[in-house]
């Protein structure tokens, strides 16, 4: 039996953030804004007035598609009229390959991770996934056999570039050869 660890047997829990920021849903954008540039992050978890319930997700995108709508009124809607709705969220024990199965049936990039219902204790980001896969070399090693990756070559390869241009400028030497070497599929 083989000890080699492949992505249906890593939980979400084990490469979540804890560290997550959330804002009522009768704060404007201007609030949840603050949050994001105080904390370096790219989303606000959205919750239901004096509780913890989430109930959506206001990203840098979101933030980008309002203010690039030149309707200086939205800025002043609460959160509840702006945020992506509804919201989806993956739980704990859930596999990393979940997640990434959830974040592209979606199209999105963050899920905040929830348990027994409404507590959110987490979120997860592509990045996240991306961390899991390449701190992982026996399941890097097994990843040319999992049908997923084989059908989003595009999406892993973006966001590879996404994590490497973090930390190398893109169109660098060094940039192309951490691509080629974290993405060879």
């Amino acid at each position: 039996m083989s000890n080699m660890r492949n992505i249906d047997s890593i939980p979400v829990s084990s490469f979540m953030s804890v560290n997550l920021k959330t804002e009522m849903a009768d704060q404007n954008i201007h609030a949840a804004c603050k949050i994001m540039n105080k904390n370096n992050i790219g989303s606000v978890i959205v919750v239901k007035e004096y509780t913890t319930e989430p109930v959506g997700i206001i990203t840098e995108k979101d933030i980008v598609r309002i203010i690039g709508s030149s309707k200086p009124s939205l800025l002043h809607l609460p959160l509840r009229e702006l945020m992506s709705k509804p919201l989806i969220t993956i739980s704990p024990n859930s596999s990393i390959k979940d997640a990434l199965q959830t974040m592209q049936l979606n199209k999105i990039r963050r899920l905040p991770v929830v348990k027994e219902g409404s507590i959110v204790v987490g979120i997860i980001t592509d990045k996240d996934v991306f961390r899991a896969i390449m701190e992982n070399q026996d399941l890097l090693a097994s990843l040319s056999n999992e049908e997923i990756f084989r059908e989003n070559k595009p999406l892993l390869r973006k966001l590879g570039e996404g994590v490497i241009s973090d930390i190398f400028p893109p169109r660098s030497q060094n940039f192309s050869l951490c691509l080629s070497l974290f993405t060879p599929w």
